[in-house]
């Protein structure tokens, strides 16, 4: 029963974040720094696996790289439905 908590609250947030950006009150977007601070581990790994993409990379080799919330938080659903699945 936990599991379908756990994916009911993602899919709100889900919901949630694209409602936000739909009515313009948000960018949606956010920083590999904060994403990593937000998500840790779960999305450094998809970084680097190349299962998120950045939407925007800024100038030079070091540039800031931008990343859509709503692509983070389904990507998020995804997995954690996929792992309850498995379970």
């Amino acid at each position: 029963m936990d599991y379908l908590s756990t994916l009911i609250e993602t899919a709100t947030e889900i919901g949630s974040a694209k409602a936000l950006e739909t009515l313009g009150l948000t960018s949606g977007e956010i920083s590999q720094n904060k994403a990593l601070q937000l998500y840790g581990s779960w999305f450094a790994q998809a970084d680097k696996t190349g299962r998120i993409r950045p939407i925007r990379i800024g100038e030079g080799r070091n540039g800031k790289r931008v990343y859509r919330v709503v692509d983070i938080l389904s990507l998020r659903a995804k997995d954690a439905a996929q792992a309850m699945l498995k379970f």
